[in-house]
């Protein structure tokens, strides 16, 4: 393990503290190369299986302390950024299921199985030892390919698994996740609250209102509208409010909005393992004709001859 640390510029006394910072960059690669030198493509999915609530520091913890599974998730997803920069996790409504997505924000960051599989895996398994161990998901969304063995996810996850799809997400039933598991100690809430409060507001204090949008496009693009109304609504001030601030870092919506598109595009066209309609419906594209369009504008080429270019 010291080797695979050293290899991609980590400190080996980072075994040593569980809480130290590390690059998302970094943990990224290695994560998928510890993959590769142990032989074991499932290594995420493996380690999420085994995460207790305690694995994921306080956060966790907080959310194992809740009543039901839906206010457990409200908890992680409140957060899920105060443990880990760089990642975005939401829950919302979707009629009778609650979506518990999770993606990674930064747009030069390509899909990354190991972490996809074991962060849902984690929240899978913290549901299970947190709340009840016969639980199951309705659905499991990966956005990398399909593996070579598909069946191992579907076997632990009890669940059928889509890959290739626009994000990383469980589909869960929402009348299971109101289910009154416990009752709320409500000063041990509020003493992990507190703790996790000062953690959310260090991670967030040099991010610019900019910073904030580009993470809300990430997590929410193909899956929400992508406008003054939703956004403002999601950073909880007024459309003017947003736009005077993004003004004011000479930014605009609509321009993140192309920038995040145009840099996102290009990553999957590179990684060669998405289909340009996929790309498309990815980024909020009502089809691949309209992003067909809107590349060719960006870069005077097609998708496809994107994708196809020597690497």
């Amino acid at each position: 393990m010291k080797i695979l640390l050293h290899r991609h510029g980590l400190d080996s006394r980072l075994l040593e503290d569980h809480y130290a910072p590390v690059p998302l960059q970094s943990y990224l690669a290695l994560f998928e190369d510890a993959a590769t030198h142990l032989g074991d493509p499932g290594l995420g999915l493996r380690l999420g299986s085994r995460l207790r609530p305690g694995g994921l520091g306080p956060m966790g913890l907080r959310a194992a302390q809740c009543a039901t599974i839906r206010r457990g998730l409200e908890s992680l997803a409140r957060f899920s950024s105060a443990l880990q920069s760089g990642t975005q996790v939401s829950l919302e409504e979707d009629g009778p299921h609650l979506i518990l997505r999770y993606m990674l924000t930064a747009p030069q960051i390509g899909t990354s199985r190991q972490d996809s599989e074991f962060s849902l895996a984690g929240m899978c398994s913290l549901i299970r030892k947190g709340f009840d161990l016969r639980w199951r998901p309705d659905e499991v969304h990966f956005t990398h390919p399909a593996p070579e063995v598909p069946n191992e996810a579907e076997h632990w996850f009890d669940a059928p698994v889509l890959y290739s799809q626009p994000v990383n997400m469980l589909v869960i039933d929402a009348q299971d996740a109101d289910r009154i598991h416990r009752s709320e100690d409500p000063d041990m809430l509020d003493l992990i609250d507190h703790h996790l409060a000062g953690l959310f507001e260090e991670a967030h204090r040099d991010h610019s209102t900019g910073d904030q949008v580009r993470a809300l496009i990430a997590l929410y693009l193909g899956a929400r509208p992508i406008d003054l109304t939703t956004i403002s609504g999601l950073l909880q001030t007024s459309p003017r409010s947003l736009q005077r601030h993004l003004a004011e870092e000479g930014e605009t919506l609509s321009g993140l909005l192309q920038a995040y598109r145009q840099e996102r595009a290009e990553l999957l066209l590179r990684d060669g393992r998405s289909s340009v309609e996929a790309i498309a419906i990815s980024l909020g594209y009502a089809d691949g004709t309209a992003f067909w369009r809107a590349y060719r504008g960006w870069t005077g080429q097609s998708p496809s001859q994107a994708k196809d270019a020597p690497r």
